[in-house]
């Protein structure tokens, strides 16, 4: 029988013993991962239909979507798990896949079937320098002449292949990766997600445990046990904890109602917790403690729309100090923080874009103001930091865990499978917490629905008015569009590993129809006036795609800072939001001409025009708005108009349609003192994306998220 080795970048794949390998590293693939990946090496650097997966890896089987996205998926993560450096499988649009780095078969040999389990074809410590020639073996049994010429040349070319991977090995740049493999050790194994993890000196795990059900409460890992740590009320949630170094003190976040409170508990028993300091209930807070215990430092924001800022307070004289001013290049400011192991230096990741981070490093002396030390910006969305004693300071991005470099590059250090949320370590230990979020969207039928397509009647009847699952994958769902006939539904899609906008009409199959361009950010879908295309912004520029073709084209350039996207009156004219002028304000874009025009001047975040009037919404302050395009004077429409509705409100014919936090999804007559109709109920699953057309309401649901806190060892 044939055996094969394939060279796929810096990667070795054996498809008889179903592995890929890399220096020493070694990764088991499954059966339909293996078929796979020979089936891309065999057409390399050539677009692989998947009707062509269909019919050579499945043979011609029916197998969903989400099959195909979760072999691939796999793979894909296999690769990175060996070369996390390298994108080795491309995503081609309307065609297939693609192999990336050129693939070129090692070796045929012919075997017996007693001799198929011997030594591997290349040698493990040359899994990165290959032979460069090919050799062929077609006979099982030489003469005895043949024989002792066959061992000659083995013997020849064996002295050959050392000495050139010597000379090789010697002249070789330092491998970038880990000499060994990490295998994550797993802490937990609970039904639903661990996640805002830190630690104690003495190896105390404090995290967060959100179970099946959606509940989230303290928990508390000390030699091996766990055991909740705060058992709260319905009403009141503790969240947000962090453990201090000595193991004595926790402080976190407990919100009951409207009311929101920094608390600190002692994990004495004989001393009761009390409360520190009141705090905004939409502030995510994170704290990092210094090494004495006696202070801890923590970041917070006024309000959703002012940026994360970093405070130190002191538990025994009960000083707070602000530490850090707003960045005007960082919208959201900071996003985590860390303390060195000797208390003198002070790290701040903050946002800047999807794609990058700042990373701001402070000196710490008792009793002075921090000083800036170093600043850099990172090619990565940094979501957490921890700083290990001894050790470079530890980031986390995605599903990748990074150190910090003495000359401020990233240096690699794991690949998760999965997110990567929190990281902690201890003295020998670093703990990451990692969970995968899931999210579907449903419709339901409007109680009010225009009845005049004989299809969408009979599907409104069948279910009786009742709410019904329509899109759902093993990923993310999200921010679904449906045009005003009910007849396409656009939504954003994490299904293929990146964000992509799938189409679904009416009676058909969802498929997809373009990728987000790269890096992708907060989207937000809009249908433009003749719902023939959508509009939507992506790193401040502005981009249209055509619903016929799938073209992709670009309205105007990041300069101009757009935000949130809404058609205009016309097909030839959009509004948009820019902070272009310092505040946010509402713009409208005429596409002939290319003419930009500031429509407000008292702030305007997410608006739509019509019949001459503008309706929006503003940034820093509830309420919507209206005003005549005549004149400079704007008049509040609806009071009771909370700010965090600049994602979907939509204007609706002579309504208008919003979300309550807390309530629900409502219908609202323009200019009529009349109760708002609830569309939607609360609920904890449902997630605000929603879109309403004349027949029904599309809306999110989360699904509960799964994950688990892994060990690895210290670099």
């Amino acid at each position: 029988m044939n055996k094969q080795q394939w060279q796929l970048g810096r990667l070795i794949f054996d498809p008889q013993r179903r592995t890929l390998q890399r220096a020493g590293q070694q990764c088991t693939l499954e059966p339909k991962q293996a078929q796979l990946l020979l089936l891309l090496a065999e057409h390399a650097a050539e677009p692989v239909s998947r009707e062509q997966l269909i019919n050579e890896v499945w043979q011609g089987r029916v197998v969903s979507e989400s099959a195909i996205n979760r072999a691939v998926s796999l793979l894909r993560k296999a690769c990175a798990s060996l070369d996390p450096a390298t994108d080795y499988i491309a995503t081609i649009p309307k065609l297939g896949y693609c192999l990336l780095p050129d693939a070129r078969l090692l070796s045929t040999v012919t075997v017996s079937e007693t001799e198929e389990n011997t030594a591997p074809l290349i040698p493990p410590h040359n899994a990165d320098k290959p032979e460069q020639s090919t050799v062929k073996m077609t006979e099982a049994r030489p003469t005895a002449s043949r024989n002792s010429m066959v061992i000659w040349l083995s013997v020849v070319l064996a002295i050959a292949v050392v000495a050139a991977s010597w000379a090789w090995l010697q002249s070789a740049p330092a491998a970038t990766t880990q000499n060994k493999v990490l295998i994550p050790e797993p802490l937990t194994s609970f039904d639903g997600a661990e996640f805002d993890i830190s630690s104690s000196i003495d190896g105390q795990l404090l995290y967060h445990r959100r179970d099946a059900e959606g509940k989230i409460q303290l928990w508390l890992r000390s030699e091996q046990q766990d055991k909740p740590l705060i058992a709260t009320q319905v009403q009141v949630q503790a969240l947000n904890g962090s453990i201090s170094p000595d193991g004595k003190q926790v402080v976190y976040r407990r919100i009951d109602g409207n009311q929101c409170q920094i608390m600190l508990l002692s994990l004495d028993s004989a001393s009761p917790e009390r409360a520190l300091f009141d705090c905004p209930t939409d502030s995510a807070f994170e704290a990092s403690w210094s090494p004495d215990n006696e202070y801890f430092f923590y970041r917070l924001r006024q309000s959703k729309t002012r940026p994360y800022l970093v405070y130190r307070y002191q538990i025994a004289t009960a000083n707070l100090q602000q530490l850090t001013l707003a960045d005007p290049a960082s919208f959201n400011g900071a996003v985590a923080l860390a303390i060195a192991a000797d208390g003198q230096q002070l790290a701040v990741a903050s946002y800047l874009t999807p794609a990058r981070s700042r990373l701001s490093l402070y000196q710490l002396a008792d009793g002075q103001p921090p000083q800036l030390q170093h600043t850099t910006d990172l090619d990565i969305a940094v979501v957490d930091l921890n700083w290990p004693a001894g050790q470079p300071l530890m980031l986390a991005s995605n599903n990748q865990l990074f150190s910090l470099a003495a000359d401020y590059s990233l240096k690699h250090y794991f690949y998760s499978q999965q997110p990567v949320n929190s990281i902690t370590s201890t003295a020998q230990h670093l703990y990451f917490a990692s969970q995968q979020q899931q999210a579907d969207i449903w419709r339901q039928p409007l109680q009010d629905a225009d009845t005049d397509t004989d299809t969408v009647q009979a599907a409104d009847s069948d279910t009786g008015g009742n709410a019904v699952p329509l899109i759902y994958s093993s990923r993310l769902d999200i921010l679904p569009r449906v045009n005003q006939q009910d007849t396409e539904l656009l939504f954003l899609t994490t299904r293929q590993g990146l964000h992509q906008i799938w189409r679904k009409p009416h009676n058909g199959p969802e498929h997809m129809l373009a990728a987000i361009p790269a890096p992708a950010g907060f989207i937000r879908l809009s249908w433009s006036f003749d719902q023939r295309s959508v509009y939507f912004s992506q790193q401040g520029a502005v981009y249209q795609l055509e619903l016929a073709n799938g073209q992709l084209s670009q309205l105007f350039s990041a300069e101009h800072q757009a935000y949130v996207v809404n058609p205009g009156p016309d097909n030839n004219s959009l509004i948009y939001s820019s902070n272009k002028t310092g505040d946010w304000q509402l713009w409208r874009y005429q596409q002939q001409g290319d003419v930009h025009q500031q429509l407000t001047t008292h702030g305007g975040y997410s608006g739509y025009h019509q019949s001459n009037t503008l309706y929006y919404s503003k940034y820093h302050q509830d309420g919507l708005w209206q005003r005549d395009l005549d004149s400079t004077e704007e008049q509040l429409l609806l009071a009771d108009f909370d700010k965090i509705n600049w994602l979907n409100w939509q204007l609706q014919g002579e309504s208008i349609i919003y979300y309550q936090p807390g309530a629900g999804i409502f219908r609202q007559l323009l200019g009529k003192q009349t109760e708002p109709e609830l569309l939607l109920a609360y609920s904890p699953e449902l997630v605000h994306h929603y879109s309403v057309s004349n027949r029904a309401i599309y809306f999110v649901k989360r699904q509960p998220p799964q994950g688990d806190i892994y060990q690895l060892p210290l670099p």
